[in-house]
């Protein structure tokens, strides 16, 4: 019983010095703090309700120092660290602030940024950090970003700005990826970027071929695949007009690419048509040139994509033109029977005939 309980122990306390507990978890987080002798080391996770989506995660880490004695209550710690976390459930202030003044400040600008959240504030003033103007700079640009997220975290290490999290809208995660780009506020430098675009679901594609245009709507994974549809658009398609209206977001399934790229494929052997990717199921439809093409297209696009996706095709064609011989056929017994009725014409020239019909 006492060998049992030992191994217990070891299991729990790990390494030397450092004792391991869970101190809480729910539906969407789990929060695990590891005691290394008078400090705090705190790893908190925060995953979105997909639990098949680990992209849509949201990381961070807050450290807390051992508590100062009073005769160092306001020493300077190796890294001047500020940190705001966005949770559903509220924001999280952390980390030093370089006096009282500052901290109200603080909670002023959170206030103006998040007036409907609830916040937990343990911010503790300390001296030596950043210069008073960098650093407060520095926190509203912060503060700025965060407020453009549905969950993520903002740390200011020094004069070191780190954003991680998702976006809340396509228009937060362009303007916060233009904002982190530049120009910052003076002395501050981004050193992570880890803002990923708003989780979509099913993620949408479509391309609509028209007579004089093509235009693409819908999702892309990044801006990346957003310049290569684009480039590939202008290879395979010799329309003048290009409209190009998607949006950058996540949630793109496995081989997407391959799946659009197939697609559009297929489309340019049409004539006008549209094709859609939507999750993984492929839908194609339009007019082809002959009944040939039209067999083509299906039998390429079944064939291109990844094994994964699904299609669907709707695929008309073309009735193909009469041929001389088939005109003489249709109009020589017209002819034949104008003659039965009015015996002759005149100075051997045609009878008059109306046009032929579309039906004949």
């Amino acid at each position: 019983m006492t060998g049992q309980t030992n191994r217990a122990r070891r299991r729990t306390e790990g390494p030397k010095g450092v004792r391991l507990s869970v101190r809480a978890a729910s539906l969407f987080g789990l929060v695990v703090v590891l005691l290394v002798g008078g400090g705090v080391y705190a790893h908190a996770a925060f995953w979105s309700e997909r639990a098949d989506a680990p992209a849509a995660s949201v990381l961070h880490h807050v450290k807390s120092e051992k508590k100062p004695s009073p005769s160092k209550e306001n020493a300077r710690p190796d890294t001047y660290s500020w940190i705001a976390v966005r949770a559903e459930s509220g924001l999280k202030l952390r980390g030093s602030v370089p006096s009282e003044e500052d901290r109200r400040t603080t909670l002023g600008m959170v206030k103006a940024n998040f007036p409907d959240l609830k916040v937990e504030e343990k911010l503790r003033v300390v001296e030596g950090g950043p210069p008073r103007e960098l650093w407060l700079g520095a926190v509203s640009f912060g503060l700025q970003q965060l407020a453009r997220l549905k969950e993520g975290a903002v740390r200011l290490s020094d004069a070191n700005l780190k954003v991680i999290g998702e976006a809340g809208s396509t228009e937060d995660y362009e303007e916060i990826k233009k904002s982190l780009a530049g120009p910052l506020p003076a002395g501050l430098t981004v050193k992570v970027d880890g803002v990923r675009p708003p989780v979509v679901d099913p993620f949408v594609f479509t391309a609509d071929l028209g007579v004089n245009a093509l235009s693409l709507a819908g999702s892309v994974p990044s801006e990346d695949a957003r310049k290569q549809l684009r480039d590939l658009s202008r290879q395979l398609f010799e329309r003048p007009g290009l409209d190009d209206r998607l949006e950058v977001a996540s949630g793109a399934p496995k081989n997407w690419d391959e799946a659009v790229s197939a697609a559009l494929h297929a489309l340019s052997k049409l004539e006008t048509g549209k094709v859609a990717v939507s999750g993984l199921a492929v839908s194609i439809e339009g007019v082809a040139p002959d009944q040939g093409t039209a067999v083509a297209v299906s039998y390429q696009l079944r064939r291109d994509l990844p094994k994964v996706f699904s299609t669907s095709e709707s695929i008309k064609w073309k009735e193909a033109r009469a041929s001389h011989h088939d005109v003489a056929a249709r109009v020589i017994p017209r002819i034949k029977a104008y003659v039965r009725t009015n015996d002759a014409w005149p100075k051997g020239e045609l009878p008059p005939l109306s046009p032929l019909s579309p039906t004949e």
